[in-house]
């Protein structure tokens, strides 16, 4: 552990295990997107990104993690709980990835259907009726 380790806060500390026990502890939305973004290390930023589904966050992180994450996998999971659909539509039009592009068209089409899969049954929305 260095001196800087020392005085940053432990979601940035050197150390990518130290990284990944703070994220798993942290609250904050903000700085949970930013891991997401911003680490060096594929199993922190996926492994921050189940912290941050768990606490059920605001839309606008994923909004945000879509826009500036360079890992083409955290964009493809991040559309899958995405709920904006013209955010979803620019996605299936516009990213670099064509598996991304495809899961943002089958996330169209479970919200335009209404089911999605979660785990390895198939939900359908409530009723309004």
């Amino acid at each position: 552990m260095g001196l800087l380790d020392a005085l940053r806060p432990k979601w940035k500390n050197s150390d990518a295990d130290v990284r990944l026990a703070a994220a798993k502890e942290l609250q904050d939305q903000e700085i949970l997107a930013a891991i997401i973004i911003e680490d060096s290390e594929w199993f922190v930023r996926h492994n921050t990104l189940i912290r941050l589904r768990e606490l059920n966050p605001d839309q606008q992180w994923f909004g945000k993690i879509m826009r500036e994450c360079k890992d083409e996998e955290i964009r493809r999971k991040v559309v899958k709980v995405m709920t904006d659909v013209a955010d979803i539509e620019w996605v299936a039009k516009n990213d670099e990835f064509r598996y991304v592009r495809d899961a943002a068209e089958h996330r169209l089409d479970e919200i335009k259907t209404g089911t999605w899969k979660d785990g390895d049954s198939v939900m359908s929305s409530p009723s309004t009726d």
